[in-house]
């Protein structure tokens, strides 16, 4: 596989754009006590012991003797800089003048783990200094999955750098490095500085596409003639991890049910579980369900079923727990104490792990477009800690705890070029600070709903990673009120859209779905701030390509850490960014063309005059076209 031509396209269409500045916010488990988190914070401000950490919330294996600073010795504690108390920086001296610092943190290596570290400081260059950054690494030993870096104006001369990195394979420690440069009297610096690493199962280095159908779509009369609401997954016990779908349904006499189906939702397991709720007590019966994972002791897992009964007026919102061998657990059971005097509608339902600092928090979306987060148990069960505006619509919930991604299941209508309005409609956004990544996505629109909207609306909707593998998989209940008689199907979709291991920026999307012929969907990349320009290459495989295996190593061809993740059937050749450290490029897929539920990929090539060799390709991703 020859690769020489991707850096004579890119070079020969290269034109310069400025440094990027946006705002990134901390991880959602910052300050989250387990055994696989970090979280560090350095202010300074003592003189006597500035290099001591002024937060740390560690694991049992984290050792204080390996975190451990090194300094040259021209690099000095300044009392006061540019309104700032207690900085770590180099004074000038009238030459220029340079200084190193290193910063090293202990860890705790998972082999063929995912290694997601996030660090955050200010720095202070003046008119005559310079801070250079970077995650020093031995790249003998390990590669990046991907790097993004992000700078944001503070006032004063002052700016706070974020970069968050996915280094696979583990390194054995972190470590961070700063040069510091003075060419006149001025000073540089750096203050507040905040450290995070959590490592992970990785699961995203190929994968279907963002979309594909994994499991087809099984109609849920095999339950009773309920309507049937949602469903949710457990993997397990036992090493071949079989999963069970787990749909809640509303009984128009007696009372609600919830059933166990087989992993390929053709069967009932056993006897379906009643709830403790009637049409009378609450009248939309059993609504969205979430999973709450146990660590009983170190291997073996507990997993909890909850499903949201909306008893009000007068019983509340209540989560009724169950164990994953089909028994009600009502001791575990969770009153939404603050729930808001919201009208009764079909809630959606996520268990986010690291929410309050680790104790747990539960999610329900409103399809007003809100999302509300409950404490699980302190300060007090099901206390309101948070509100946050969401898309519309939301009637199924799920929350990917490995990076940090809502995704929810929307009715709200939205027009298809090939199918008419859609109401099965997916939208991703960050746990990080709640906005849109872009990130969207359909479900099956193929199924057949007579004059109803084509695949039916959108009802309850869960997300999960294998056990096995640690790929993400999104588990949907669509209601088909255009059937006679009106009936509901489960089906299981591919994602994340974001995938591979590669060096430079986050692949992402935006302008809605991949819509053949719709004119605003582009593809994107961010996070990039000294790339001077990119090409994006367009695949229909992440397999193989002219008979090689991906993903394939592109170091033999001077791109160290660089990977090619798809097949490289078309580019758009050179492109300018199309804004601070960001590129976006329209794809204009040809109106109904024929590719409709077709696997496509993406991945871009930078120039990047701060990398070896100066080219670098970027985190890959997949869709589906519609």
């Amino acid at each position: 596989m020859s690769h020489t031509h991707l850096g004579a396209a890119l070079l020969a269409a290269l034109t310069l754009a400025p440094l990027a500045t946006t705002q990134h916010n901390p991880p959602p488990w910052w300050r989250v006590n387990d055994d696989v988190t970090v979280s560090l914070a350095w202010d300074f401000d003592n003189a006597g012991a500035f290099l001591q950490p002024t937060l740390q919330v560690v694991p049992s294996w984290y050792s204080p003797a390996v975190t451990s600073f090194t300094l040259s010795p021209n690099v000095a504690w300044i009392p006061t800089l540019a309104g700032h108390n207690g900085v770590l920086g180099l004074v000038g001296t009238g030459t220029p003048t340079s200084a190193n610092f290193d910063l090293k943190v202990d860890n705790d290596p998972h082999i063929d783990w995912i290694k997601i570290f996030w660090f955050q400081f200010d720095q202070f260059e003046g008119t005559s200094g310079e801070v250079v950054e970077r995650i020093a690494q031995d790249l003998a030993k390990y590669g990046r999955a991907s790097v993004e870096q992000y700078s944001e104006p503070l006032g004063g001369g002052w700016n706070r750098v974020t970069i968050t990195a996915r280094l696979i394979p583990q390194p054995d420690d972190e470590k961070l490095t700063w040069n510091l440069i003075e060419n006149a009297f001025g000073s540089v610096a750096i203050d507040n500085l905040y450290v995070n690493s959590k490592c992970v199962k990785p699961g995203d280095e190929k994968g279907k596409a963002l979309g594909d159908i994994v499991l087809p779509d099984k109609p849920l009369g095999i339950t009773t003639n309920n309507e049937t609401r949602a469903a949710a997954v457990t993997e397990g016990p036992g090493p071949a991890f079989l999963r069970t779908i787990w749909v809640s349904s509303r009984s128009t006499a007696g009372a609600h049910q919830v059933y166990r189906l087989d992993q390929n939702a053709t069967a009932v397991i056993g006897a379906s579980i009643p709830l403790p709720d009637t049409l009378v007590t609450a009248p939309l019966g059993g609504q969205d369900m979430a999973v709450e994972t146990v660590e009983v002791v170190p291997g073996t897992f507990q997993q909890y079923v909850y499903v949201l009964v909306d008893r009000r007026p007068v019983g509340g919102v209540i989560l009724r727990a169950i164990n994953d061998t089909g028994v009600l657990e009502p001791t575990r059971d969770l009153l939404l104490t603050g729930f808001p005097p919201t009208p009764s509608t079909e809630f959606g339902l996520a268990f986010d792990p690291s929410g309050n600092l680790g104790a747990g928090t539960f999610w329900v979306s409103d399809p007003a477009g809100l999302a509300y987060e409950f404490s699980r148990t302190t300060p007090t069960p099901g206390a309101l800690l948070e509100t946050h505006a969401i898309p519309t619509g939301v009637t199924g919930l799920g929350y990917d705890a490995t990076f940090g991604h809502f995704l929810g299941f929307s009715r709200t209508p939205r027009p298809t070029p090939g199918f008419g309005p859609s109401q099965i409609n997916g939208y991703e956004w960050s746990a990080h600070d709640f906005l849109p990544t872009g990130v969207e996505f359909c479900g099956d629109l193929r199924i057949p709903n007579g004059a109803g909207p084509a695949g039916g609306l959108a009802s309850g909707f869960d997300v999960y990673r294998t056990r096995a593998t640690g790929e993400l998989r999104m588990v949907a209940v669509a209601r088909l009120p255009g059937t006679a008689p009106a009936s509901s199907v489960v089906y299981e979709l591919a994602g994340p859209f974001r995938f591979g291991w590669s060096q430079m920026g986050q692949c992402g999307m935006a302008g809605g779905p991949a819509f053949e012929g719709s004119p605003t969907w582009q593809v994107t990349l961010r996070g990039v701030p000294d790339a001077l320009a990119a090409a994006l290459y367009v695949g229909l495989s992440n397999d193989t390509y002219l008979g090689t295996p991906l993903p394939a190593p592109l170091a033999p061809f001077g791109m160290l850490e660089s990977y090619a993740s798809i097949s490289l059937d078309a580019s758009t050749g050179g492109l300018a960014p199309s804004g601070p450290g960001e590129f976006s490029v329209a794809i204009g897929l040809p109106p109904l063309g024929g590719l409709s539920y077709v696997p496509l990929f993406f991945q871009w090539v930078l120039f990047d005059p701060t990398v070896p060799g100066s080219l670098a390709t970027s985190q890959a991703g997949k869709t589906i076209a519609y």
